[in-house]
């Protein structure tokens, strides 16, 4: 299982709402997130590590882990963001480290 998580990357899945909408924002934000628990919950090795929302921009930021970016994609398509954009991701030193050791 080790083996596993050490394959698992960092992605960042970022999208905003048109016309401008927190509350759209959040909805869409709780789309990706049950569309990421529902795929690691199926096996798919994703899982959600956190979010930020950016409500002057009526934009979200969401950092997911997982060992395929298509995978992520997936996860974006159940959630109907298909114009939301996916990119791989690296963390910088400085802040706390992200937590790896769940799925959940």
């Amino acid at each position: 299982m080790g083996e596993r998580r050490s394959r698992e990357e960092l992605f960042l899945v970022q999208f905003r709402s048109c016309p401008p909408s927190v509350g759209d924002v959040v909805e869409m934000h709780r789309a990706l997130h049950r569309a990421v628990t529902r795929l690691g919950s199926a096996g798919t090795a994703i899982r959600w590590c956190a979010a930020w929302l950016l409500p002057d921009d009526c934009r979200c930021l969401c950092l997911v882990q997982a060992a395929r970016e298509a995978d992520v994609v997936r996860a974006r398509d159940l959630a109907a963001l298909s114009t939301a954009s996916v990119f791989p991701a690296r963390a910088l030193g400085g802040g706390p480290p992200l937590r790896t050791g769940s799925r959940s």
